[in-house]
This record gives structure tokens, sequence and C-alpha cells, in this order.
């Protein structure tokens, strides 16, 4: 069957366990050198926070983005039309802030029963992403953390695998491409947010019908929780108030209410084209997971928080595996 002009369930399942593979490769092909040149340079190792900002902006280029872009042209797509390169308006481009701003501590309370389990088990370790001690860092860490998953995921998760799912029913895209996204940031700790938001940014999309949408909400959630780790850590004593329970509560509820907000007045703004389920959902979620790359991708994913589990009982940072 020639499969050419359109992004396929096969192509993106492949798609996906590609990218994971080259998460690793290329971490430890530019792990090495970049250690190298700064002792020949300083005769220093390179500091934590340089190492993983190139190791997370060379991962999202040359393992997301680019494979992305190499299987569209591959499918000789049209690609402004297939993912969904759409201009938005200034409403959804408000809407599409608001709720990736609000999400965050939506997203943050649904990661705790996992966090909770797991803090039973030992003490739990930082999030492997560095957090910026100056503004220029902090403009970098924006720059990497933020901007670039926000173009390169969205363009995988939502323009190809969202895309190619939706053959089984705008539903199936919908919730298949959520659980990707979730399990493709491979962290057990930090996995029902991205769930969560990977539902949000898809729904997004498709009530826009723009890409530009769910980037704009990722992006936001992104930088919001850089902004708040980095005031956290540097400003502590500026803003004692971030690390309060009644503020978590507080901004807990003042989301919910915003989240909600923007979603009833993107529903009265957009028209939802709904593509018909052709199987119920426990039929999609067998289609989308019994099948080899995927497969492939849950044994390393489960191999990754075996590490985590480890690492929490024995309390030693330098077992664990970080990516994405």
């Amino acid at each position: 069957m020639n499969t050419k002009g359109r992004v396929t369930v096969r192509g993106a399942n492949w798609l996906f366990l590609t990218t994971l593979i080259l998460q690793f490769v290329i971490a430890f092909a530019i792990s090495i050198p970049i250690g190298l040149l700064y002792f020949l340079i300083s005769q220093n190792e390179p500091q934590e926070n340089d190492l993983m900002n190139y190791l997370l902006i060379f991962t999202q280029i040359f393992a997301v983005f680019l494979p992305a872009l190499l299987y569209l042209k591959f499918k000789e797509v049209d690609i402004p039309k297939v993912i969904r390169l759409k201009p938005l308006s200034l409403l959804h481009i408000i809407l599409a802030f608001i709720i990736g701003l609000s999400g965050q501590f939506i997203a943050q309370m649904l990661n705790l029963p996992v966090l909770y389990l797991l803090s039973l088990l030992g003490e739990i370790p930082p999030p492997p992403i560095p957090i910026p001690h100056t503004f220029s860092e902090l403009i970098i860490s924006l720059l990497v953390v933020a901007l670039a998953p926000a173009v390169s995921e969205e363009v995988m998760v939502r323009g190809i695998i969202m895309r190619a799912y939706e053959i089984r029913g705008t539903r199936a895209g919908l919730i298949i491409s959520a659980l990707l996204f979730g399990f493709m940031h491979g962290d057990i700790k930090n996995l029902l947010g991205p769930i969560f938001f990977g539902v949000i940014f898809g729904y997004l999309v498709i009530r826009t019908g723009s890409l530009f949408a769910g980037m704009i909400a990722h992006f936001t959630n992104n930088a919001f929780a850089m902004l708040l780790a980095y005031l956290e850590e540097n400003f502590p004593e500026q803003f004692p108030f971030l690390q309060s329970d009644l503020f978590i509560l507080g901004a807990f509820v003042l989301s919910i209410i915003l989240f909600v907000l923007a979603i009833i007045v993107l529903n009265k703004t957009t028209f939802l084209e709904v593509k018909p389920s052709i199987s119920n959902m426990k039929q999609d979620l067998r289609a989308a997971f019994i099948n080899m790359p995927i497969m492939i991708t849950m044994v390393i994913y489960m191999i990754l928080q075996i590490f985590t589990i480890v690492e929490i009982l024995q309390g030693n940072p330098q077992l664990s595996i970080k990516i994405w």
C-alpha cells in the first residue's frame, strides 16, 4: 500500500522508538567530547548545569526535531496541513497561555500520589533539570528547557503521532498520543502530569486546528515551572510564600478556576470536528501498545524505572539514568 503523502501509525510508532534510542546515543556521544573540551580549555570538568543544557538542546534537536522532520519529508506530506501549522487568533493565543499556565499546579497535584508512594521507599532524588542561578542562565534555560521542547515535542507528538492515530478516531488520537507523551518523559515521578498535559495540548490543537496552540501552552508551562524553580532557589527570602502550603493550595484552586474558564471560552469560540472511532478504547489501546516498537519502548521505560527505584532505595543518585 502506498502511504506517501500521509503519516501512518506504524511510522509514528517506529519514530517514537527511534527518538528514544537516539536519546542514549546522543547523550553518550556528546558528553565525553564536551567533558574533554572543557578540560583542555579550562583544565576543569564542565559544570553540571552546562553539561545538562548541552545534552538537552542536542537531544531535542537531533533526537526529536530532526527525526520528525526527516520522517515528514520522507513521507512527502504537506507539512503545514498535516501537522496543522495554522495561524492563531489573539484570543486563542491568550487562551493557550492561560491553559499552559494554570495547568502547572494541576499537573503537580496529579503527580503527588506517585511521589508519596515512592517517598515511602526512601528519599526522592531531585529532578535532573538544572536550576539556573543567574539571569543569563535563566534565559538559556528558558530556551533549552521551555522553547526547544515546545517546538520539537509538539511537532512529533501532536503533529505526527496524534495525527497518525486519528485514523482510529479523534478520541483515540488524543488519548494514545497523551499516554505516549507521558512515557516519553521517562520518569515515573513525572508521569501523570505529562499525560494530563498531553490531553490538554492535544485538545488545544484539535479545537483550534493549530499546532501553535500546543506549542504556546507547552512553552508557557515549562517556562513557568522554570521561573518558579529559579525564584525558589535564588530568592527564598524575597519569595518565602512560594513554598508555603497555603500558597500552593491557593494557586491550585485559582488554577482550576482559570483553567475551567479558559476551556469554556475555547469551546465557545471553536468548532470541534470529530472523526468517529473505528473501535472501542480497549481495542485502540491494544492496537497502540501491542506492536514491536512500542513494546520495546515500554521495556526500556520499565528498566529506567527500576533504576529510579533502586536509586531511591539506596539513596545513590549516581545509579539513575536520566533521559528526556
